[in-house]
């Protein structure tokens, strides 16, 4: 390829069959530092740049990557191929450097369709819950003997990765709905979670969301496992007859019955015509019970051993950012959960609320920052229910991620949207990290659970007000 549309960037699929020099723009990112990792297990030779240093770009660098902080054209010397992450845009001058060598550009999207055409894929997706889900798919299967690849978007608790390319003929991949791209792995099993309203900035409608849903479940040819707890995946599932449902609903293929939370975990049976299976976990939650029955359906539908399936979920420790301990101190828990969705922000409460008695937990305090501005303006008001299983609720200023301020788009949309349906419920606006930390200080006890849910950078909050607390 010598010449290439600078919008044509997914619009081909690279031959990756050969080694190659190739660069990465954006490397440290979580979806391009994993691909990063595979090309290096596939024996490439890879190189990258991003605007910021961290962990990240010590790990790949100890993994063989030659990486810089920063972005300058001379970075592309010498590349065959150069990958870009979606935030890239016109004007990087690493990007402007290889169309002005006519050195080939592939985006994520193109460079996972051509990684996933090497083994067979099951890709995980939905609103919410994929992350978790692709986890406990790769622990499973690899439990059962498969060594499975996978790419998933957090660090597997026992595995101590979220990817690796391995032996096995299996690919578990994490497939984002958010600009379309699960619609490029080549994924012959896939699962859905859910489907809710989100990522209407891309997608433009609900309608079109859901047309790129259809697609992603349409092209698999072997399993579709989809949620018939979830009203948009019965829908998907209503369109095939050989999809299998799992969940608490009565016609449920895999069905859920006699949950009870334990501990932090939870123990529940999977009833199926062909066998019935007790289910033991350690986190706690029903949206984790379905998860787990996700992977034992999908894992049953490729011909894995149910029995072997049980025991890896049972291992189940969890993910980096997935009701996340965080630690202990003056007898307040910190927890830390990526939920930003309405739903998911109501489940990872609900969850919680299940398991305070066992836990020792008096209140939960839930800390919340709103992420990106369009995301408030469309889904704001949906919030006013999805704290209701909080004692106190904290509303923070919206994490803009790249995003342009919004006229009259507000994190008082949400906190506001809480109040009125709840009038009695308490409900704080802080305007910054200072006056969060403050605040918290100030109002923790011991026996509170103090969690943050965010998709931004509200994550390193419970070492600040761990920190501010003292003590031990």
């Amino acid at each position: 390829m010598t010449a290439q549309a600078r919008n044509d960037v997914n619009a081909w699929v690279p031959d990756l069959t050969h080694r190659q020099h190739i660069h990465i723009i954006a490397i440290g990112g979580a979806a391009m530092s994993a691909l990063a990792r595979i090309l290096l297990a596939e024996g490439h030779r890879v190189t990258g740049s991003d605007l910021v240093a961290g962990a990240e770009l010590s790990g790949l660098r100890l993994a063989g990557a030659e990486v810089w902080v920063g972005h300058d054209p001379a970075h592309v010397d010498g590349a065959d191929l150069v990958a870009i992450s979606t935030a890239v845009r016109e004007g990087n001058p690493e990007l402007e450097e290889a169309f002005r060598r006519r050195i080939p550009v592939a985006g994520r999207p193109a460079m996972m369709e051509a990684i996933s055409g090497d083994k067979r894929t099951v890709a995980i997706s939905g609103t919410h819950g994929k992350t978790t889900t692709s986890a406990m798919a790769a622990v499973a299967f690899d439990a059962a003997g498969l060594s499975p690849s996978f790419f998933v978007g957090a660090q597997i608790a026992q595995l101590g990765a979220a990817v690796r390319w391995g032996p096995g003929p299996l690919f578990v991949a994490e497939a984002d709905e958010s600009d379309s791209s699960f619609l490029r792995f080549r994924a012959e099993a896939v699962i859905v979670t859910n489907m809710e309203e989100d990522h209407l900035d891309f997608h433009g409608s609900m309608e079109n969301l859901e047309a790129a849903f259809v697609a992603f479940v349409d092209g698999a040819d072997r399993a579709r496992v989809l949620c018939a707890d979830d009203a948009g995946s019965r829908r998907l599932a209503s369109r095939h007859r050989d999809c299998i449902t799992y969940g608490t609903s009565p016609d449920a293929v895999y069905r859920i019955v006699g949950f009870e939370p334990t501990g932090l975990g939870s123990s529940f049976t999977v009833e199926h015509a062909g066998g019935t299976f007790p289910m033991r976990l350690q986190i706690g939650g029903l949206h984790n019970a379905r998860n787990a029955t996700a992977v034992l359906a999908m894992g049953c539908a490729l011909g894995t051993d149910g029995r072997a399936l049980v025991d890896g979920l049972a291992d189940f420790r969890g993910v980096a950012r997935r009701f996340e301990f965080r630690g202990e101190r003056n007898g307040i828990t910190f927890v830390d959960d990526y939920g930003h969705l309405p739903a998911k922000v109501a489940a990872t409460l609900a969850g919680a609320r299940g398991i305070a008695t066992s836990a020792g937990w008096k209140r939960i305090v839930a800390v919340f920052e709103p992420h990106r501005y369009t995301r408030v303006q469309s889904l704001g008001l949906q919030f006013a229910d999805a704290f209701a299983d909080a004692d106190v609720v904290v509303v923070t200023p919206i994490y803009a991620a790249g995003q342009d301020p919004i006229p009259g788009v507000t994190s008082r949309l949400i906190s506001g949207a809480i109040r009125v349906r709840h009038p009695d419920a308490v409900v704080v606006d802080v305007d910054d990290r200072q006056q969060t930390v403050a605040y918290l200080v100030r109002e923790l006890r011991p026996g509170d659970l103090c969690i943050t849910l965010n998709a931004g950078d509200l994550t390193t909050l419970p070492d600040d007000v761990q920190r501010a607390l003292g003590g031990s």
